[in-house]
């Protein structure tokens, strides 16, 4: 308990002289409320899982740090060379393709357990010390998002606050020792720093985004996919002064022609059929409790088939009289909340923000949306979807968030120094 709280006054004390000189920063009890509600989630959520689940993943990764630590004291030459791709290309029986997969697999177990196992110097394994030292690496996920929305919105600063750093469940799915939020960190510094090299021409931004491209790339591959349309329209909008409408109607529709069109391109990934194999995969494992999802087939009209039970399982579920549990009760309840929030901004939409001068939120959207639909297609399971979806749904909050108009005596437009 001690060490816990000296690395949680540490990492806050480091977090507040970072982010104080920044040009959208947040003040300092922003900063340490912000930080400390984080922590306070990463100590919960490894406390329920424990206590009411079990355990799951991030108590794994811990209990693999320790390996790790143990692995750096004793052989710290086979630690680091771990890191290369070597392990990989020997299992892979010489086969490049599945030895880049595999080495992919690799990174992202070291990026989190062998992190960690350096970290353990520090912790000696304790998981909430570890949890708190986690926070502090995707606090920067929740932070570079708010930098790049409320320095384009300053009159929501407050609103983005409370979404990026308070909303409960954002926080605590993203606080867990696992993937989730470091793909938050990498997804927002490429944003980031995607608007600077397309919206202010700085050139030196592109090598920060290709920098959380490839850590996206590792950690979940599927996302570059997803992302890459958006950008691409984001940069001809931006670029040559069009339409945002037309462009993103012209890309995505290029892309989803070339989506289905990789079924019959020889020497090309079968894009359908990768779908196909990760939904087996997901089905070939057990689970609780589980929604109703067809099997997918690579093709159009499969994908069509099974396009509503992927809305309704991502959009819409679990309704509250079917969840079960803290977790679902939560969840259905966050669905509900969201769909009263979207009723809100439509009822009072903000005719002051113009989609043709901001086309990031027209962007941030379409990207959200079919994260949430690739969800919907390759997991039948409500724990893995809610977690899963939990960047997409931040996104639309802030979207929400920005989109809506609120009572100025509330929410003034707000300086840096306010």
């Amino acid at each position: 308990m001690v060490i816990t709280l000296l690395l949680f006054l540490l990492f806050a004390f480091l977090i507040v002289r970072l982010v104080r000189h920044a040009t959208t920063g947040l003040t300092m009890p922003e900063a340490l409320m912000a930080f400390g509600f984080k922590a306070l989630m990463a100590c919960a959520y490894g406390y329920l899982f424990m206590h009411y689940y079990g355990g799951d993943d991030t108590w794994k990764y811990n209990q693999l740090s320790l390996h790790e630590y143990k692995l750096l004291m004793e052989h710290p030459g086979e630690f680091f060379w771990e890191l290369t791709p070597a392990t990989a290309w020997r299992n892979s029986g010489g086969h490049i393709w599945q030895a880049f997969s595999l080495y992919l697999v690799d990174l992202e177990y070291c990026m989190i357990a062998k992190t960690l196992g350096i970290f353990n110097i520090i912790s000696r394994g304790n998981y909430y010390a570890n949890a708190i030292f986690f926070s502090f690496l995707t606090f920067w996920g929740h932070y570079w998002l708010f930098q790049l929305l409320a320095g384009i919105f300053p009159q929501k600063r407050k609103l983005l606050i409370a979404a990026i750093f308070f909303f409960p469940p954002v926080v605590f799915w993203l606080s867990g020792i696992r993937a989730d939020g470091l793909i938050l960190v990498f997804l927002s510094l490429s944003l980031l720093h995607a608007w600077k090299w397309i919206e202010r021409h700085r050139k030196t931004a592109i090598l920060h985004m290709l920098l959380g491209l490839a850590g996206i790339f590792i950690l979940r591959n599927e996302i570059i996919l997803l992302l890459a349309p958006a950008l691409i329209s984001w940069l001809i909008i931006v670029r040559f002064n069009r339409k945002p409408i037309h462009v993103l109607s012209i890309v995505y529709g290029i892309a989803v022609i070339v989506f289905f069109g990789s079924t019959r391109l020889s020497g090309v990934p079968n894009l359908p059929a990768m779908i196909v194999v990760r939904q087996e995969e997901f089905m070939a494992l057990k689970g609780n409790t589980r929604f109703q999802l067809d099997t997918l087939q690579p093709t159009i009209g499969s994908f069509l088939q099974v396009l509503p039970q992927a809305i309704s399982n991502t959009f819409l579920r679990p309704y509250i009289w079917e969840a079960h549990g803290i977790l679902q009760i939560m969840t259905a309840l966050e669905i509900m909340f969201l769909w009263a929030l979207i009723l809100c901004a439509i009822v009072r939409r903000d005719k002051s923000i113009k989609y043709r001068t901001h086309p990031l939120l027209l962007i941030m959207l379409i990207f959200s949306v079919s994260l949430y639909l690739f969800i919907g297609y390759i997991t039948p399971f409500p724990g893995a979807i809610v977690r899963y979806k939990i960047i997409p749904e931040l996104f639309l909050l802030t979207i929400l968030c920005i989109s809506t108009s609120t009572p100025k005596r509330y929410f003034k437009p707000l300086t840096q120094n306010s």
